[in-house]
């Protein structure tokens, strides 16, 4: 990874435990009645998966992306662990 500012966070998400936390973003979370079953959706710098795990916990179908391996890693992790 060439770009320091990909490596500084790829850095922070290498620490245990969730950065953010596991729970969706409280704005997000709000939207939930503009969601629809099955749509497709785009998770942008997810890091460490909370929103597009929780959009798949919602019945969306996600790709998720991030710049950083190590957070893409726990992000999968997440999912696996909540079934999604």
């Amino acid at each position: 990874m060439d770009d320091p500012g990909l490596r500084r966070w790829d850095e922070r998400y290498a620490q245990q435990g969730y950065l953010f936390g596991e729970q969706a973003n409280a704005f997000l979370a709000r939207q939930r009645h503009r969601l629809q079953y099955r749509v497709r959706a785009l998770a942008v710098a997810d890091g460490e998966g909370r929103n597009g795990v929780w959009l798949a916990e919602q019945g969306l179908d996600v790709v998720s992306i991030d710049g950083s391996p190590t957070a893409q890693d726990k992000a999968r992790r997440l999912a696996e662990r909540r079934g999604v």
